[in-house]
């Protein structure tokens, strides 16, 4: 008994370990998804930015401008034709801080995270970015989009 108790110890203990290692690596990759989706959108690479929708994904914007709120709600497929319209992307930037993320059953990941859009070094805008995120053939595929949106600060 005291061999199989300490089998069965040690079996415990190197699994308790390998799910943090394991949650921390889902928690990289969600943020490194994200942080390349939004390099690729600041340097309007749309046509590749269908890759990293899921079906069926959308976007929500609620933004303060002159005081008043606004909404808008999308589907990824008619945010992306809108991009594609602008005959002049400017290039920009949109560094997240504040990252909070939580993956449930290495399947479903949430990112929160406090951004500012930047361009030619000045803020433009600021805000809370959240994602919602679902593993789908082994990729990390954006579900929802949520964006608060505030003038630069």
């Amino acid at each position: 008994m005291t061999r199989q108790f300490a089998a069965v110890s040690c079996l415990a203990l190197l699994l308790a370990l390998a799910v943090p290692a394991a949650a921390q690596n889902d928690d990289a990759a969600v943020q490194a998804s994200v942080e390349d989706f939004l390099l690729r959108l600041g340097d309007h690479k749309f046509d590749t930015l269908d890759a990293d929708f899921a079906p069926k994904a959308t976007i929500v914007v609620t933004r303060q401008r002159d005081g008043q709120w606004t909404n808008l709600y999308q589907t990824a497929e008619e945010w992306i034709a809108g991009l594609r319209k602008n005959p002049n992307p400017t290039t920009f930037r949109e560094p997240i801080t504040s990252v909070k993320i939580t993956v449930d059953s290495g399947q479903l990941a949430f990112l929160r995270a406090d951004f500012q859009v930047v361009r030619d070094g000045q803020v433009l805008s600021h805000g809370v970015d959240q994602f919602t995120l679902v593993r789908d053939a082994g990729k990390w595929k954006i579900v929802m989009v949520a964006y608060t949106s505030l003038p630069g600060k």
